[in-house]
């Protein structure tokens, strides 16, 4: 109520009581009067107050929508800058492991191409070694010279045979479907590197086999300049009447013939008598020093090491094949 009604009703209080009909109505007429605006203060006071309350409520109500939208554009914000940070790393380790899959082609064929060329090398250099140390006449290669030449030379085909000897590879696998973004990236990711590694280890086998040749190629190096175990003998040998042991090669040869004692007149006789006995002696002295130092045969020993070092070389191959043909016996 209003401080203007009250003041009206309190001064209405402390009027006297009306004496007639027409003193009633006035005084009634006013209390009516005076009831509405009462009445009507009410109206407008809780009116103002329930707008304010309902000002209050929708501030409120757009302070908290405000705070709502501003945090979910956070959260958006911070979910997007995940998403984007995800997909670039994926797109960088999908790039990083293509680029290495595209590099191993040229490193296998760089490493067959360092194969040859490293035994031919090797080659080479014992070629030049064998000449000074070897002669046709005087000092003869010995068989077993000729296995690092062999090894080498098999190093030296087997790495031509990977790089040139072209083969279908294993058919690769359409990439999976997947269920976005990353997942399809993947996928072609993981197809192209099987795709990569289909030509690379295609005659991987071959590569394989030609290492091992290179080192045992460069393991038999020494061989021509060693002596193998049947060479050697017993140095024990006794001499019968008539001969002495030759202290080069301990075997037993004829002794020097004396110089013929005889007249001036027969000297030219005896000098050339000497001269045929001499001849003699240095021919049989010579035959059994070269039967003592000739080279033993050591066929045997050289097709052993040979066939032992061939079935090293090609034990690789054997193995990747028998593995291939389990792996499509079980596939079936």
């Amino acid at each position: 109520m209003s401080d203007r009604a009250g003041r009206l009703l309190r001064l209405a209080r402390g009027l006297p009581r009306p004496a007639n009909h027409e003193e009633r109505t006035a005084f009634f007429a006013a209390r009516i009067a005076l009831a509405t605006a009462k009445y009507e203060a009410e109206l407008a006071e809780r009116a103002a107050a329930a707008a304010a309350e309902r000002a209050e409520r929708a501030a409120l109500q757009s302070a908290g929508r405000a705070e709502q939208a501003a945090v979910l554009s956070a959260d958006l914000a911070e979910v997007k800058a995940d998403l984007d940070a995800d997909r670039a790393s994926a797109a960088a380790f999908s790039e990083a492991i293509l680029t290495v899959a595209k590099g191993g082609i040229d490193r296998a064929r760089g490493s067959a191409e360092f194969v040859q060329k490293g035994a031919t090398a090797i080659f080479a250099l014992y070629t030049g070694a064998l000449t000074l140390a070897f002669s046709v006449t005087d000092n003869p290669l010995p068989a077993r010279g000729i296995l690092p030449s062999l090894f080498l030379g098999f190093a030296v085909l087997l790495a031509t045979a990977y790089l040139a000897f072209l083969t279908r590879g294993d058919r690769v696998k359409d990439p999976a479907d997947a269920a976005g973004v990353p997942e399809a990236q993947l996928n072609r990711t993981r197809t192209f590197v099987a795709w990569t590694n289909s030509s690379v280890l295609n005659r991987a086998p071959l590569l394989r086999c030609a290492v091992v040749a290179l080192g045992i190629g460069v393991v038999s190096l020494p061989a021509p300049f060693l002596t193998p175990p049947s060479d050697h003998r017993v140095a024990e040998v006794v001499c019968s009447a008539g001969q002495e042991k030759d202290p080069t090669t301990g075997v037993c040869v004829a002794p020097w013939p004396e110089v013929p004692s005889g007249a001036a007149a027969d000297a030219p006789l005896r000098q050339k008598l000497y001269e045929a006995q001499l001849a003699e002696v240095t021919a049989s002295r010579a035959s059994a020093r070269s039967g003592a130092t000739a080279a033993p045969d050591d066929t045997r020993w050289v097709v052993g090491a040979a066939v032992i070092g061939l079935v090293a070389i090609f034990l690789p191959l054997v193995l990747a094949g028998v593995g291939k043909a389990s792996r499509r016996f079980k596939g079936r």
